[in-house]
């Protein structure tokens, strides 16, 4: 895993080299160090969750894990919403509007 690490950190050295914007699409946090490893090695992360799949609880984890990592967390995008049906994902997901404050008083 160390030279999946270090391989990583040399391809996005070179591509940063090359391109303003770099986009990495990573496995699932949640069960895969290898997006752990991605999470520490790049600028910024997005976290995504699938609306009426991905529970609350797992989306708490995954951001305690990242802020445990120290890593950017600058969003957090639900997918797959039923625009018919987006009372109830408004209440849940809100709830993360506390921990995005509390972090961008931190940085």
């Amino acid at each position: 895993s160390d030279l999946v690490g270090s391989m990583m950190v040399d391809i996005l050295d070179e591509a940063t080299s090359e391109y303003d914007l770099i986009l990495v699409d990573a496995p699932p946090l949640l069960g895969f160090a290898e997006a752990m490893q991605v999470a520490t090695a790049v600028d910024a992360v997005v976290v995504l969750a699938r609306a009426g799949e991905t529970s609350r609880r797992a989306v708490a984890r995954a951001l305690a894990i990242l802020n445990r990592l120290r890593a950017n967390v600058i969003g957090l995008v639900l997918n797959e919403v039923d625009k018919n049906n987006t009372h109830g994902y408004y209440y849940h997901y809100s709830d993360y509007r506390k921990y995005y404050a509390e972090n961008a008083q931190k940085n």
